[in-house]
């Protein structure tokens, strides 16, 4: 088990460990010393036997034992799936229940009313207290890049003035992407601030970065990226008088990417409406990017078991090579032993046939030299045989068939 980064079913069942045994008998399962675990148990807000807790136990005295406490503020930094938890059998879910159109589909039930509840409980207070550290942060760097671009602006009659003023101040911070004019900001910022704090209630979070000079967020929902941008645009209505009044509305725009493929596979935008404001709209935006993500994740474990099958198919391709490789050699063993053989009983026949006429020949010391080079010959012949195993003075030894078998991998 990793503590640095641990589950909250693995948080839940090393608390049931401690209160069951000694945290040294369980610091030992671990292969860690008990201080150690204690300062892991301390940071994942796992409370421990007091002292004396174990004699008073084994005295039969009745000692409570306090709650896991829930995962909240700091825990959720070391602390996954302690608010979304997937099925756990989705490796045995076929490729058809994967892309199924239900919602939330990889989620256990408990998930999915979680998340439901907490969608429809949303609302976004008129004041804003306690606002976000990124709502904090873009407030900052938007009063810092206009006092910047004004100083900038009133020294731009000079370069040299301009580079001396340009090398006080610094390059932008990432911020939220928010387009609204000044008089409606407060309202951008109650909108994201709901978003942002809700998402951290549901283990998701949000990003700011610069892209190519541009203020880009996005946030992280199930392993999905929503690039987003509150932006606010102006429609014409026709008034009551009838005339054309220009109205302005929000818009937030999303685009979301999955976290392992980074490929745009949905884009969503909710808009103010006249009955239905986009205040009112924070919990179906919401729920609406848990479903886009649940989609997401489903189409990555597709791709991974697509990935898996055409790797698996490599393989059992490489293997039939190698094995085709093997039994050709194989066969090439089989076509020189039997090339093999075949001479050594050709020239045995040819010896038989030449040993008949060399009884014929009359001179004797012709005779004798045909004679010893034919014992010549059937040594060769014996030496070729692969039936045989015969040693030569300049070849060497030959190799048995049964040897050259026994070394193949049959």
């Amino acid at each position: 088990m990793d503590f640095r980064f641990i589950t909250a079913d693995e948080r839940e069942a090393l608390y049931n460990e401690v209160w069951a045994e000694p945290v040294t008998t369980v610091a030992r399962r671990y292969g860690m010393s008990d201080n150690g675990l204690r300062k892991h148990c301390k940071r994942l807000g796992i409370p421990l036997p007091p002292s004396g807790y174990w004699a008073r136990v084994k005295a039969g005295q009745k000692v409570s034992k306090p709650a896991l406490p829930k995962v909240t503020g700091e825990l959720k930094k070391h602390v996954r799936n302690y608010a979304i938890k997937y099925r756990t059998d989705l490796e045995q879910l076929t490729d058809a229940e994967l892309m199924t159109d239900e919602e939330l589909s990889l989620l256990r039930e408990e998930t999915k009313t979680f998340i439901r509840e907490t969608c429809s409980q949303i609302q976004v207070k008129d004041k804003l207290r306690n606002p976000h550290h990124l709502i904090t942060e873009h407030k900052e760097e938007v009063i810092y890049r206009k006092k910047r671009d004004k100083a900038l602006k009133q020294a731009s009659f000079s370069s040299s003035y301009y580079t001396s003023v340009n090398s006080k101040y610094r390059d932008n911070k990432p911020i939220l992407p928010i387009n609204v004019s000044e008089s409606n900001m407060n309202r951008a910022y109650r909108i994201l601030d709901t978003i942002m704090k809700t998402l951290e209630d549901m283990e998701a979070y949000t990003q700011v970065s610069i892209d190519s000079g541009k203020d880009t967020a996005y946030f992280v929902v199930m392993h999905s990226a929503f690039y987003f941008e509150l932006k606010e645009e102006t429609r014409k209505k026709r008034g009551s008088q009838n005339n054309v009044e220009a109205q302005t509305y929000f818009v937030l725009s999303m685009s979301a990417k999955s976290w392992f493929s980074n490929s745009t596979q949905y884009k969503m935008e909710y808009k103010d409406n006249d009955d239905e404001p986009l205040e009112t709209q924070i919990g179906r935006i919401i729920y609406d990017m848990f479903v886009v993500a649940n989609k997401l994740r489903a189409i990555d474990e597709l791709k991974e078991r697509e990935e898996k099958r055409q790797w698996e198919e490599h393989e059992r391709q490489r293997r039939l090579e190698q094995m085709r490789k093997g039994e050709l050699e194989d066969v090439r063993l089989l076509e020189q032993a039997a090339s093999d053989w075949d001479k050594a009983e050709k020239i045995r026949r040819f010896a038989d046939c030449m040993e008949r006429k060399i009884a014929e020949v009359a001179n004797e010391e012709k005779r004798e030299k045909l004679l010893k080079w034919l014992k010549w010959a059937r040594d060769k012949a014996d030496w070729l045989d692969p039936l045989t195993e015969k040693e030569d003075e300049l070849l060497g030894k030959s190799k048995h068939i049964f040897d050259l078998i026994e070394d193949e991998d049959f």
